[in-house]
C-alpha cells in the first residue's frame, strides 16, 4: 500500500484537482492526503475522487488549511 502526500496551499482551483489526478495515475498509489486552502478543492474534489473510484476517508479542516484522505475504492 502506498501514500501520497500532496500539499497545494496556496493554489486555487484546479490545481489541486490536477495535482490529485496526476497522483492517482501512478498505478502503485492506493492512499492520497491532500492538504489545501482553496475553498472550492473540497467539493470538487469529493467529485472527482467519486468519478475515478476513490473514495474520501477523512476530512480534517484546520483554520489555515483542509487536509482529506482519500482511498482508492476496492
Amino acid at each position: 500500500m502506498s501514500t501520497t502526500v500532496i500539499d497545494v496551499c496556496g493554489l486555487a482551483c484546479p490545481e489541486p484537482l490536477l495535482a490529485f489526478s496526476e497522483a492517482v495515475k501512478k498505478g502503485d498509489v492506493t492512499e492520497v492526503e491532500i492538504r489545501f486552502d482553496c475553498a472550492f478543492a473540497r467539493e470538487n474534489l469529493s467529485r472527482l475522487a467519486a468519478s475515478l473510484g476513490w473514495a474520501v476517508a477523512s476530512l480534517t479542516e484546520a483554520r489555515e488549511y483542509t487536509v482529506m484522505n482519500l482511498t482508492k475504492s476496492a
